[in-house]
């Protein structure tokens, strides 16, 4: 007599996943010891970490996106509890406070003050540049108060080396470089994106003859971004709309005015001193030419607004994804969040096609 047949069982993939516990069972430990593993906690040991990724990727473990996010918003109430996470705003400038003289830093706080309220941390502002300050004691003091996320303002000496103690942070800077020797994740305005949207309006506007003017240390400070995006935006142009952009070492205003001479923007993409200089230079705005602004500080002026806040808020969300993770030290790929930009109407920039 035959014995009955057993019951077909289709396994679905989800039967067949790879969990945490199948990793910890074959590693012989403990579904904590994996998790803290995978997300190099340092209390676990090198080799033990280094054996659990092997023994993980050889059963082809991934992590369960919901999973992993259930686990982020629990750490994130947790935070948000307590109150008792602190983020280190780092400054460079020759005073404590020189800092707030610079419009963008100002944004960038304003913006990660507001996101760190939201997610429940705290803003606390540290003076690298202070007298007997250097990178081991301020690691010191930041470890001693318990402080793992670092964000750095932006850096006005560009050769300045901020040599924290990295491997005790997650951290993340507001700046269009790279620091000097330190690949941080950062976060900062489309440069690019920005003089497209600026060409796109002007554009729109009735002009056809844009000018960009730029000193040489401003268009290194954005890597370039400027420059290409306008030369990008001339290809296919007829010659005559063709302005020869002004990048130059020569900042002042006889060479601004005599490229204003030679080739006649109707408009002129700049910073607001190239707009005084013009009109004190009997060029009359908007009436000879009109006049935009790479980034608006100005609400009479037409131009881009770069999201200033919202760049902050970014580069503090690169700082809380790592203390999440418990991703602390120098990332092995930094990454670089371009946040887009903006039109701002203005009197300097009227409607020229009707």
């Amino acid at each position: 007599m035959k014995s009955p047949r057993s019951p077909s069982i289709k396994r679905t993939a989800r039967d067949m996943r790879v969990t945490m516990a199948t990793v910890a069972d074959k590693a012989g430990v403990s579904q904590m010891t994996v998790s803290r593993s995978l997300r190099d906690d340092p209390t676990i040991p090198l080799t033990t970490r280094q054996r659990i990724k092997r023994i993980a990727a050889q059963l082809g473990y991934r992590p369960d996106p919901a999973v992993s996010q259930l686990m982020a918003r629990l750490r994130q109430s947790r935070v948000s509890d307590s109150a008792s996470e602190t983020v280190a705003w780092i400054t460079t400038h020759p005073t404590a406070t020189g800092w707030r003289d610079n419009p963008a830093s100002v944004a960038f706080h304003a913006g990660i003050t507001a996101r760190a309220r939201e997610l429940g941390y705290r803003i606390e502002e540290f003076w690298f540049t202070a007298p007997g300050m250097n990178g081991h004691r301020l690691s010191e003091v930041l470890r001693a108060r318990g402080i793992r996320g670092v964000l750095v303002a932006p850096v006005i000496n560009t050769g300045l080396v901020i040599d924290l103690e990295w491997s005790s942070f997650a951290a993340a800077s507001c700046a269009a470089l790279a620091l000097p020797g330190v690949g941080l994740h950062r976060a900062c305005a489309h440069y690019a994106n920005a003089v497209h949207v600026a060409w796109r309006e002007l554009t729109r506007l009735g002009y056809r003859r844009i000018g960009l003017a730029l000193p040489t240390d401003n268009h290194r400070r954005v890597a370039g971004f400027w420059l290409a995006s306008a030369l990008l935006e001339q290809r296919g142009l007829p010659v005559k709309q063709v302005v020869p952009p002004l990048v130059t070492d020569d900042w002042r205003p006889e060479t601004v005015l005599a490229w204003m001479g030679k080739h006649c923007p109707d408009v002129v993409l700049s910073f607001r001193q190239v707009c005084d200089w013009l009109q004190a230079g009997s060029v009359r705005v908007p009436e000879d030419c009109g006049f935009a602004l790479l980034h608006i500080e100005d609400p009479l002026f037409a131009g881009v607004d770069e999201q200033r806040p919202d760049i902050g808020a970014a580069a503090l969300d690169l700082v809380v994804e790592q203390i999440n993770a418990n991703q602390l030290g120098l990332p092995a790929k930094p990454k670089t969040v371009f946040v887009e930009c903006s039109w701002v109407d203005g009197r300097t920039a009227p409607s020229r096609t009707g």
